[in-house]
């Protein structure tokens, strides 16, 4: 009885593996069925270009007391005026890819079912289970300027703005003019720089309890001093940019665009901003490759709608005029050709993977 008993149990858990196993069977057959009716549309990826720029911004705002500079201070440079100076400080170029809307495709039959697509619709690979990795976003925010007027000097001296009172006139005071408080400012400088030295050298009444004390000192002194001096040489503000620009070769329409444009007074601007001068981007395919790969390809057409790109090595330069600011070799889709999948590829047995910036085959293996 023991013995017939797990014979039945073992019969038991056949049958139930043959009936999910039909189940999976039919939905699979259902699924094909669609892709057979309907098919699946795709798009084959174009190369974007993207270039990474950084760039220092220094921004001089000149001081109230600057027409005092030269004769209180004898600073003889100090800025009459407020501006601006850019610099490329560096450039970076690399590649992905959108959808190309002179590259779409329907797959039909049974292979539709095997297609896996990107988040955008580019195709990814057949029937394949790797993982395609998203494109990085960047997002380019350029400076802007502010129309507030911000008081950026609010403290002009340690002294009243109001003379004293004098006998004829008791009540009401007269404001100083502005080389009077110039030349109370330069006064202060010079006292400042006197204490320091004086405390410096140990020659202070008072002695400072040890060498953090006087470090701390020297430091706060020297806030205090260049303060004042800022008031007649005007301030030096940095700050450190990063922006992002996205060009799409055509190869129809030229190898040379406008990738951004640059002015040293008005920093980083998009292509469409004719203030600057432009930062070209230089394209040079590899011509001798195009045409070896053009000679050996087929003019027949997939049965089964699948297509894949086969990109050109390209040779990019960004040029600043006769400048190369930064240069690279970048596999650009749109370069290239588009040619069918053949048909024995498409049976099941093989998977395939594309790379995701050019839909160049990148790997072939079997299932």
């Amino acid at each position: 009885m023991r013995g017939l008993f797990s014979l039945l149990l073992v019969l038991l858990l056949v049958a139930a593996n043959l009936n999910l196993s039909a189940k999976d069977d039919k939905k699979k057959s259902a699924s094909e069925l669609a892709a057979i009716e309907g098919g699946v549309t795709y798009a084959l990826p174009r190369t974007v270009i993207r270039i990474e720029v950084d760039a220092v911004q220094e921004i001089l705002l000149h001081g109230p007391y600057f027409a005092f500079a030269q004769k209180y201070l004898g600073i003889s440079n100090a800025p009459k005026a407020d501006g601006e100076n850019w610099i490329l400080t560096g450039v970076r170029m690399d590649a992905y890819g959108e959808p190309d809307p002179s590259a779409v495709y329907r797959a039909i039959g049974s292979t539709a079912a095997l297609l896996s697509l990107t988040e955008d619709g580019v195709i990814a690979g057949i029937n394949s289970d790797e993982k395609q990795e998203a494109a990085k976003i960047l997002t380019s925010t350029f400076p802007f300027k502010s129309n507030e007027n911000v008081n950026l000097w609010t403290d002009l001296s340690m002294h009243s703005f109001l003379t004293e009172k004098d006998s004829t006139k008791k009540a009401g005071n007269n404001f100083k003019s502005l080389e009077e408080k110039a030349a109370e400012a330069a006064s202060d400088i010079v006292k400042y720089r006197k204490r320091k030295a004086s405390i410096m050298a140990g020659k202070d009444d008072k002695f400072l309890p040890d060498g953090d004390a006087y470090q701390v000192t020297g430091v706060e002194l020297d806030k205090i001093i260049n303060s004042y001096v800022e008031l007649f040489a005007g301030k030096r503000v940095v700050k450190q940019h990063h922006l992002s620009f996205e060009v799409i070769p055509d190869s129809k329409n030229g190898k040379a665009l406008v990738a951004f444009r640059f002015s040293p007074n008005a920093g980083v601007l998009p292509a469409s901003n004719v203030s600057g001068k432009p930062i070209m981007l230089e394209l040079e395919p590899n011509s001798e490759l195009k045409q070896k790969i053009e000679a050996v390809q087929t003019t027949e057409t997939t049965t089964k709608g699948v297509y894949y790109r086969i990109p050109v090595v390209t040779q990019a330069r960004l040029l600043n005029g006769s400048d190369i600011l930064a240069q690279a070799k970048l596999s650009i889709a749109q370069f290239g050709v588009v040619t069918p999948m053949s048909d024995g590829l498409l049976n099941g047995e093989y998977s395939i993977d594309f790379y995701p910036a050019n839909g160049a085959i990148r790997r072939i293996g079997t299932k």
